[in-house]
């Protein structure tokens, strides 16, 4: 957005002659209209003519808070450019000290400013009483403006907090998704009803406006109805009720498949017995998301007709507190034995399908792989190859190593890209959804050697990315192949060598070939 903010300056303003050339850095969260970036540019339109300069590059930052660099998409891009040599100015004004940031660790504020002194590029705050030259009383002033600031937002957010959670013990909503099964209603603040709904990602436009939860469609509240029936009278648990949604292909309120973690919310929200709890967790001035004691939470009660009967709520909580707790690894062994008993062998297939057993991964984790807690019950004649399972952690690490990459080269070409670490989804400038699978080597026998690519049987992307490992240590990813999802009609297909194969003219060898293929139909999607 070069220019985009620049105001011209007044004609009785003394125009530059042998100008120097500036970037504009403005930011403006949502504290004081004095802020507003048109505000902010006008200062440094009038600081730049004073002082020679022409402002030729323009960075901004509207509507996001100055307490960390994250999200900051224009001060990142700024640093970037200074520290990569791909700066076009000498100079970067900024209206004052709070808006180049409020960090809380003053230091953070002053390492932005010195990459730039480290690249040649000074930092000017125009509407600052001193002149950042390097100074002693410059020094002095600049790093108690900076503790101001951040004193200021630590105020502000005692302030702010109080205010929120008086506010939700009358009841009332207080930001964030509400569950599923649930709806936001707009009211004013005697509660009188706007007639309005708010859908997902919709907020409230006036400041005195309320929001309060309330029921949902009757199809969800039947669903968490039957959630918590087959959870505390069937005794289903929480990975069978998904498998059972999913296979019956209920759709739930993200669009994408049911999760263990899914259902566990549902279990222990008391919305759904029409309580309002606020203030479970808090992440104050972004810094660390932490839980809060029981005791610190707000709790507002009996605001609408429960969805699930008390009784039956009370009864889940109870079964959860006993789910998690920890399992000595004697008994995690005893349920081990019992399930061979029972089974007559041992398989990740017959242990996740037991209700009551613990996870094979738990098991892999405690024990340090599957085998060897096979081997702790004399379990060993096995022929299956549990390898992908011992090492699943170092498969998602590297899965998250390449999306990293991905996302990072995605939004250098200009583009947004957001990965969602629960279902390993990237989305593309809202656009392109691309699901990031890894496709492991094996062999078996009477077969060719192949990689086995998964696919969920509720596929919340259009396209899927394979992660093809190498056949030597199935740690290190070869190349990829880039998918539309029909080609994948079944829950896992075969990858093989042969350049004869179907899926051949999806492959691309390099993150180069991913990236061109994968900008090629952002751009037929925009077209």
């Amino acid at each position: 957005m070069v220019n985009a903010l620049i105001v011209r300056p007044r004609s009785d303003l003394v125009l530059p002659t042998s100008a120097g050339r500036a970037a504009q850095y403005v930011r403006m969260s949502t504290d004081h209209q004095r802020y507003s970036t048109q505000n902010q540019a006008a200062a440094i339109a009038v600081y730049a003519a004073q002082h020679d300069l022409v402002i030729v590059r323009t960075y901004a930052d509207e509507g996001r808070s100055g307490l960390r660099i994250h999200r900051r998409q224009g001060l990142i891009e700024l640093i970037e450019d200074v520290r990569d040599v791909r700066a076009d100015f000498d100079h970067i004004l900024v209206y004052d000290v709070s808006r180049w940031g409020r960090f809380q660790d003053t230091d953070e504020s002053a390492y932005y400013e010195f990459i730039c002194r480290q690249a040649g590029v000074k930092v000017c705050y125009c509407a600052e009483e001193f002149d950042n030259d390097g100074s002693v009383i410059a020094s002095i002033v600049k790093n108690l403006k900076r503790v101001m600031a951040a004193e200021f937002s630590r105020e502000l957010s005692v302030k702010v907090h109080a205010g929120a959670c008086r506010v939700a013990a009358l009841g009332f909503k207080q930001g964030g998704a509400v569950g599923y099964g649930l709806q936001r209603e707009l009211v004013d603040e005697d509660r009188c009803p706007r007639g309005i709904i708010l859908s997902k990602g919709q907020r409230k436009h006036l400041q005195a406006d309320r929001v309060l939860v309330k029921p949902g469609p009757e199809q969800e509240q039947r669903i968490v109805a039957q959630i918590f029936r087959e959870y505390v009278v069937h005794r289903r648990s929480q990975a069978s009720i998904a498998r059972l949604l999913n296979n019956e292909q209920v759709p739930n309120h993200r669009g994408t498949v049911w999760s263990d973690a899914m259902i566990r919310n549902i279990l222990s929200n008391e919305a759904y017995i029409g309580n309002n709890v606020y203030n479970r967790k808090s992440f104050r001035l972004k810094q660390v998301m932490k839980n809060n004691p029981p005791e610190l939470w707000v709790r507002a009660t009996g605001l609408f007709e429960p969805i699930v009967d008390r009784s039956i709520f009370t009864k889940a909580q109870q079964l959860l507190k006993e789910q998690y707790v920890r399992l000595s690894d004697e008994h995690m062994l005893k349920k081990l034995r019992e399930a061979l008993a029972l089974k007559g062998k041992l398989s990740v297939s017959i242990m996740t399908a037991m209700d009551g057993m613990p996870s094979p991964a738990l098991y892999a984790y405690r024990f340090g792989s599957l085998r060897e807690a096979f081997r702790r019950i004399g379990y060993v004649n096995s022929e299956r190859d549990f390898d992908y399972l011992d090492a699943r952690p170092q498969s998602d690490a590297e899965l998250f190593r390449q999306a990293s990459i991905f996302a990072t080269r995605i939004r250098a070409l200009g583009a947004a890209a957001i990965f969602d670490t629960e279902t390993k989804v990237m989305t593309i400038d809202g656009r392109l959804a691309i699901s990031l699978r890894m496709a492991r080597y094996y062999t078996a026998p009477r077969h060719a050697p192949a990689w086995l690519l998964h696919r969920r049987i509720v596929e919340p992307a259009g396209h899927i990315l394979a992660l093809r490992l190498d056949e030597q240590t199935n740690r290190t990813v070869a190349d990829y192949f880039l998918l539309p999802l029909n080609e994948m009609a079944k829950e896992r297909i075969n990858l093989t060598r042969t350049l004869r194969s179907r899926f051949a003219t999806y492959r691309c060898p390099t993150m180069d070939d991913v990236l061109r293929a994968v900008m090629t139909k952002v751009a037929a999607l925009s077209a």
